[in-house]
């Protein structure tokens, strides 16, 4: 499978976080797929790897630290760079924990995505 390196995934349950993230994403120019489905998640990533996932750690169905542990074990995804977001107390302990790359803390500023989305996104003609 190849990595597509101006792609982004987006999982989380709050459509109106997900609609946010997508448009600061699209801003940069990245691709953007959107999952408000935890569960839905595993199986569309087999067949489309991103550069960049960006999940919520506390979904229904199943929660996000559970995905970045099954990706971190599969060394296919091993150049995904997993950015995890969460309002919850301890988020930060769980997200590294569970192998991800960064994490930001719910209510996010716009431009710590960015920055994120920015050093990790290649677009055609950027180095």
């Amino acid at each position: 499978m190849v990595q597509d390196k101006s792609k982004v995934v987006i999982c989380d349950d709050d459509d109106g976080i997900l609609s946010m993230l997508e448009m600061i994403v699209e801003s940069t120019g990245a691709s953007v797929e959107t999952e408000s489905n935890s569960a839905k998640l595993l199986p569309r990533l087999e067949n489309s790897q991103p550069a960049l996932l960006i999940i919520d750690l506390w979904m229904p169905n199943m929660p996000g630290d559970a995905i970045v542990r099954r990706l971190r074990e599969q060394e296919k995804y091993n150049d995904v760079y997993i950015l995890c977001i969460s309002a919850s107390v301890n988020g930060q302990q769980v997200a590294m924990e569970a192998g991800a790359d960064k994490f930001i803390a719910k209510p996010f500023d716009i431009y710590d995505v960015l920055s994120v989305v920015q050093d990790v996104v290649k677009l055609d003609g950027v180095a």
